[in-house]
């Protein structure tokens, strides 16, 4: 039962990076124009907050699960390390896309 508790866990953790990491790509002229992208993007916000929501509650509530338990004690390492990867990479990837930039010319 452990076993399937981690991996739900890890699966659940890793998603939303996997998928953030898809709209990295698009600039803000991409969300402008196309609504079906923007709808997905705001889907993708939300699941990410909630993702970020239970590695919140794991991290507050593991200390007394592993009292009680200590095979979940990695959890508590991987909770913290996702909070991290979630707050400044994941969400800032989907929250504010990135510019449009052109790129310069050489002169000859």
């Amino acid at each position: 039962m452990i076993i399937l508790i981690y991996i739900a866990y890890y699966f659940i953790s890793i998603i939303p990076i996997i998928i953030a990491y898809r709209f990295r790509k698009y600039t803000v002229s991409d969300y402008h124009y196309n609504k079906r992208l923007k709808w997905q993007r705001r889907i993708m916000l939300v699941f990410h907050y909630i993702a970020l929501l239970i590695q919140v509650i794991i991290a507050c509530k593991l200390e007394r699960i592993v009292r009680s338990n200590p095979d979940y004690g990695p959890l508590l390492l991987s909770a913290c390390i996702f909070l991290i990867i979630y707050n400044f990479f994941s969400i800032s990837w989907l929250e504010s896309p990135k510019e449009y930039l052109k790129k310069k010319k050489k002169w000859k």
